[in-house]
């Protein structure tokens, strides 16, 4: 995918292609390597890497993925911000139909074995929504990629290859959790479980149930809970305390609410209760993620 025009590679990497993207260059790292920009619309006929590479959507776009691993072809086609991770050697081809956020991140494979203690053998596409509920470093992670994508901020090349190699590891060990974990039984389809996140999203505020998003899935109950567990590794309960959990960082981390507010707005009892909840997750107060105000 995107080309390098000015930064040595590091050893055994192969320098992608076709770079139609604003002009930022590849930064080379020792194991892991990082591209983001501003992309366009763009078609990437097929071709492979040495390493492994999670290309990651960070806003939403129309994207066609098609890889081969195995001597099985596959197929995805996504319209949200979502996680594509193609294996070493795996031919694979892509196309966006429209302009978004992108962040490429070049993994090798001595990286993945000393990280993991595996090889990657499969490619998947996630939805990075579902993963950066599951743990919150994903979403501060992406957002400053996408800041930096969107011109909003500026990296040092150091700080950009540590922030993706951190990326690289947990979204790597995310993906593997996922495929080799207990449950191996099939979820919930993509169009299901889009309709229960959106569902989450829209009703954090509200009292929501297990039945409650049964409903919005159309499936009983517990084979909703069963299946909702076996596509994200959580139960659904679990999942609705992480989003509510999360967002409520994201709207103090905005210096523009009050905690009390935030409470309400994300279905917390009171205000009691959502900072036992945050001490409990991060390790401390909704008033200390606040921005410190500067004095003009």
């Amino acid at each position: 995918m995107p080309t390098s025009r000015a930064a040595r590679p590091p050893r055994n990497f192969t320098i992608p292609t076709s770079n139609s993207g604003r002009g930022n260059v590849l930064k080379p790292g020792k194991g892991v390597s990082v591209y983001y920009d501003l992309q366009p619309p763009n078609h990437w006929p097929e071709h492979q890497h040495t390493t492994a590479q999670i290309v990651i959507a960070l806003d939403p776009v129309e994207a066609v993925m098609r890889w081969e691993h195995g001597g099985h072809r596959r197929s995805e086609t996504s319209t949200v911000p979502h996680v594509w991770i193609v294996p070493p050697g795996s031919p694979h081809s892509a196309e966006w139909k429209g302009t978004a956020a992108m962040l490429v991140l070049y993994v090798e494979h001595d990286y993945i074995r000393e990280e993991c203690g595996c090889d990657l053998a499969a490619g998947a596409v996630l939805s990075l929504g579902l993963l950066a509920r599951q743990d919150y470093l994903i979403t501060r992670l992406c957002q400053k990629f996408h800041d930096l994508c969107h011109r909003k901020r500026s990296h040092s090349g150091l700080l950009t290859v540590a922030s993706g190699t951190l990326l690289a590891a947990v979204l790597i060990n995310a993906h593997l959790l996922r495929a080799t974990g207990p449950a191996q039984e099939r979820g919930l389809g993509e169009n299901r479980l889009r309709r229960v996140i959106d569902y989450v999203d829209a009703h954090l505020r509200d009292s929501l149930s297990r039945a409650h998003l049964a409903q919005a899935s159309g499936l009983t109950e517990h084979h909703f809970s069963r299946m909702f567990k076996a596509s994200t590794g959580i139960p659904p309960m679990k999942y609705v305390w992480r989003c509510r959990i999360h967002r409520a960082r994201q709207l103090m981390e905005t210096g523009q609410w009050k905690v009390v507010t935030v409470a309400a707005e994300t279905g917390f009892c009171d205000q009691s209760h959502l900072d036992r909840q945050f001490r409990k997750e991060f390790g401390c107060s909704p008033g200390s993620v606040v921005p410190i105000r500067r004095a003009s």
